[in-house]
């Protein structure tokens, strides 16, 4: 397969491209190929990015957002680890909710918060509630401050440093001190 030069999506088969550069690239081409990108990112192995990469593609579809972030959930579900599982799901949600369907994107901060309060060891539960805490913001103030009740209640801030710093992170941006991440640009 030759490739054509300066097309980033265009690969060799026998290149080995990463789930990283696979999501970008996804990320990249929703913006004026959503139905490529698409399945540009079901090709991607690796279900964090894959998940996160199904996500930009509901945030920017111009088909059935909510049939494409509950791909991005199941991706998500493939995740090796509890905290994987609920952290990615932050980018899910937020697409979920600048789609307009905040019934869908509560449903799905419901389900992760399920499993993210649940994390271990408490650093890298303090840090999948931060991230849902952001996505939550998205939904609306009242989401955001269910997320850092959880937070505040699950991640001891004497516990660890991380703890403590997303639990600050969360009242600052409640108190509008501090912006809540994007999630797409």
């Amino acid at each position: 397969m030759e490739r054509t030069p300066n097309d980033p999506f265009n690969e060799p088969s026998s290149i080995k491209v990463s789930a990283t550069l696979q999501r970008d690239q996804a990320c990249t081409l929703v913006k004026t190929d959503p139905r490529k990108a698409l399945d540009h990112a079901r090709k991607i192995d690796e279900p964090w990015f894959r998940a996160q990469a199904l996500s930009w593609v509901a945030r920017f579809t111009d088909g059935d957002p909510v049939a494409v972030a509950r791909e991005a959930g199941s991706a998500a579900r493939e995740c090796d680890d509890d905290y994987k599982r609920s952290a990615v799901r932050a980018w899910e949600i937020a697409a979920l909710a600048e789609r307009d369907c905040p019934k869908e994107a509560r449903a799905s901060l419901s389900d992760a918060l399920a499993l993210g309060k649940r994390v271990e060891p408490a650093s890298s539960r303090s840090e999948a509630l931060l991230l849902l805490l952001q996505a939550g913001f998205k939904i609306g103030r009242d989401e955001a401050q269910r997320v850092h009740e959880i937070l505040k209640g699950s991640c001891p801030v004497d516990e660890h440093w991380r703890c403590k710093c997303a639990v600050r992170d969360g009242e600052q941006m409640l108190l509008g001190e501090l912006e809540p991440r994007p999630f797409f640009w």
